[in-house]
């Protein structure tokens, strides 16, 4: 639920703490007072677009801070997914915008849009006159009727189970196609085969052709600095480097009586001349190396072949090998594609058959739970004075086994679709083409009623849902939203005295002039400005006996409904 909203230079609010607890929360205040930019707040720091007209005047910039605390299985799941930290079950969440940007962020993390909405869709519903988005979807609806049948989840599992063998055994029988394709997908496995087998390098063999091209086109260079070392080691006469050590040591030699540990300096020398004469004669026979030994024409050709290999099959000799295996792989399974094919539709067939009797079943239980959700929305219609309301749950099915399996989605073959007729004599027509909001918001909160059980979402969000009521009807909404809220947190925007009366909490919302500035201001009620609060929505004057006998007398009523739960 949510602890605490901080609101800073949005609109006419300068800056605001809102503290809130679970239970009921009310809002109300003169109009124009700022209720609404209240929820615009909410609405901006959850995921809405940017409004940059927001931003009070004269302030670059507005910042939303709301904090959750007490979060749900599926918030901590969406977290997770998302890789946001969330030690002790606390939610922050803060969003600013300024002229160039806006900028959000969980627990101190910057996320996208997207990935707010995902997380806070688990935490919270703002309902408003014209924000039912989500109800509207049919996804939602079907998601809300499955939810009301206990036996739902456990069909889903097994179709589930039995959707993904079906997926895998189509997906190989696609790789089989006809028999013609196969043929001529077998001649070109074939025709690769045979080109990647006949031109394909042994170990090393590309690499060796490389050098001996590069020793084609240098020949004169590489024959020059061969022939250059070998002059300075042997050739030079008196000044090769042979010629220098033979001196060096007989220089050593000659007192070697006289130092005895100039021995191993010697034969050093001496191995040095030995292997400087073996390197001279390695060169010389390098030397003796012809350009008409290095056959170009063969070495560019077999280069352009290995070089069409790769541009064909591959980036590098390992990916070529790799397509080699798997074209063998592929042209062995199509050669004996026909038995193999016999197995797999005899595998597909039974799994068809089990997939749509599966998807009857959920029908049916979607039968089932589409009666008794309907009889109890009306109901609670019927109590919010819509009685002449026409509701259904259209459950569009195939009326065949084969237009079943083409239809097939993760929720099996049903198309889910809430209609409401409003108005005596009028077409039920699907909920996006209601017009009225009051009649929407009033549908919306019979919905929770009927399923407050099984939703799992902690805070509910109302805005004007008392639009276009009140004297008994005002009352019933009153008692179907404190029903919402005896076991989570529902926060609601009013100008009703009946709904203000069942609150655990109210909250005035005043708009107050300080020197040339206008600002909105929010404080919690005590029990005698809560009296003061209901007299002024009824409106009865400041200091009426009878305006306070009255607001004390709905107290009254809304504490003996409330205990006798």
């Amino acid at each position: 639920m949510i602890i605490s909203l901080h609101i800073k230079n949005i609109a006419l609010i300068q800056e605001l703490n809102l503290e809130l607890k679970k239970g009921l929360n009310i809002l109300s205040g003169e109009t124009g007072a700022g209720k609404s930019i209240i929820i615009d707040s909410l609405n901006f720091v959850l995921g809405d677009r940017a409004d940059r007209s927001l931003i009070r005047f004269g302030e670059k910039e507005a910042r939303v801070e709301v904090v959750f605390d007490s979060i749900n299985q599926e918030a901590r799941k969406a977290l997770a997914e998302y890789g946001i930290e969330n030690d002790d079950d606390v939610i922050v969440i803060n969003r600013m915008m300024n002229e160039d940007r806006s900028e959000c962020r969980i627990n101190g993390r910057i996320v996208n849009l997207s990935t707010l909405r995902a997380v806070v869709g688990q935490l919270v519903d703002v309902h408003s006159q014209n924000e039912h988005q989500s109800l509207l979807k049919t996804s939602t609806q079907l998601n809300i009727l499955d939810s009301f049948s206990s036996k739902i989840a456990e069909i889903k599992e097994d179709y589930h189970a039995t959707l993904q063998m079906y997926y895998k055994i189509q997906a190989k029988l696609e790789q089989y196609s006809t028999a013609e394709e196969r043929s001529r997908t077998i001649d070109l496995l074939t025709y690769q085969i045979n080109e990647i087998e006949k031109n394909m390098p042994d170990e090393g063999e590309e690499e060796a052709l490389i050098n001996g091209r590069k020793r084609y086109y240098n020949f004169q260079k590489i024959y020059d600095a061969l022939n250059g070392a070998y002059e300075k080691l042997y050739g030079g006469g008196y000044e090769s480097a042979l010629n220098l050590i033979s001196k060096a040591n007989m220089e050593l030699e000659s007192i070697e009586d006289c130092d005895n540990t100039l021995s191993d300096i010697c034969d050093r020398l001496e191995s040095a001349k030995i292997e400087i004469e073996d390197i001279a004669y390695s060169l010389k026979d390098k030397l003796s190396e012809n350009i008409e030994n290095i056959d170009i024409d063969y070495i560019e050709k077999r280069l352009e072949n290995i070089r069409l290999l790769k541009k064909k099959y591959g980036n590098s000799i390992e990916e070529i090998a790799a397509f080699l295996n798997n074209a063998k792989e592929k042209a062995d399974m199509l050669i004996n594609a026909e038995n193999s094919l016999v197995q797999l539709n005899k595998e597909i067939d039974i799994v068809s058959q089990k997939l749509i009797a599966q998807a009857k079943l959920l029908h049916e239980e979607r039968q089932k739970g589409a009666a008794i959700l309907s009889k109890s929305i009306l109901a609670h219609l019927n109590d919010l004075g819509m009685k002449n309301t026409v509701f259904e749950i259209n459950l569009d099915f195939p009326d065949t086994d084969e237009g079943i399996l083409n239809n097939l989605t993760l929720n099996g073959a049903d198309k889910v679709e809430f209609l409401l007729s409003p108005n005596k004599g009028e077409p039920v027509k699907p909920l996006a083409k209601i017009a009225s909001g009051g009649e929407m918001a009033r549908f919306m909160l019979s919905l929770k009623n009927v399923i407050a059980d099984i939703d799992n979402i902690g805070t509910l969000v109302f805005d004007e849902i008392d639009s276009g009521i009140s004297g008994k009807i005002a009352s019933e909404v009153a008692k179907k939203l404190y029903n919402i809220a005896k076991n989570r947190q529902v926060i609601a925007v009013t100008h009703l005295p009946q709904l203000a009366a069942m609150a655990d909490y109210n909250f005035l919302i005043e708009k107050q002039e300080i020197g040339e500035k206008t600002l909105t201001k929010l404080k919690l009620l005590n029990e005698n400005e809560t009296y003061e609060e209901l007299m002024r929505l009824a409106g009865a004057s400041s200091g009426s006996q009878t305006g306070l006998s009255h607001a004390k007398e709905l107290k009254r009523q809304a504490t003996e409904y409330k205990c006798s739960l």
